[in-house]
């Protein structure tokens, strides 16, 4: 197999080279109303990575950052948690195959955090790519929250463009009881 990077020849779908040399993590924080959005990486910098989420390198690619990128992430973090987290995805329904927000959370449950899958579908499957942020507003997920109350959760995304997505979702948990920590997403394209 060939790194899906560089090209050269790799049993990883990232060779090590590409993995310490071109994907260093460049955490960022930035406020969605009340939520702290984190995100790891620029958009910029792993664009054709994240374009690819709908195929079958795609999901190659989302279990590579799962593995390398969100769970050690998520390790450090839950290291200071005093009781058990839940990891919310934002609208886990698949596509080409496979969910690329449920496969994140999947290599997010470390210990002290554990997946919640399937619980806040979006009624509203319309497509934000390109879209201005006019067109969010007037277009909503209509998220459906199907899962315990009273709880702790990091909500997890791919990306973060405008933070209505996560916006609404935060909202939508929040009027379900759920104390949302934060938001995780591998990248910001601001």
């Amino acid at each position: 197999m060939r790194c899906l990077s560089c090209r050269k020849w790799s049993l990883q779908v990232i060779c090590r080279s590409c993995h310490e040399q071109l994907l260093i993590p460049t955490v960022s924080t930035r406020k969605v109303g009340s939520l702290d959005v984190v995100s790891l990486f620029r958009y910029r910098n792993i664009e054709p990575f994240l374009l690819s989420k709908h195929t079958p390198a795609g999901y190659r690619l989302f279990r590579y950052f799962g593995r390398r990128h969100i769970a050690p992430f998520l390790e450090a973090f839950a290291e200071g948690l005093e009781a058990p987290a839940r990891i919310i995805a934002v609208d886990e329904r698949p596509r080409g195959g496979y969910s690329h927000t449920a496969l994140l959370a999947r290599y997010g449950a470390v210990s002290g955090l554990t997946p919640l899958h399937g619980v806040l579908p979006a009624a509203n499957q319309v497509h934000y790519v390109g879209r201005s942020l006019q067109f969010r507003l007037e277009n909503p997920r209509d998220f459906h929250y199907n899962g315990p109350s009273g709880i702790d959760a990091v909500l997890l995304d791919d990306i973060i463009t405008t933070g209505s997505t996560l916006g609404e979702a935060h909202r939508v948990l929040r009027e379900n009881g759920v104390n949302v920590l934060f938001a995780l997403t591998l990248a910001d394209a601001r």
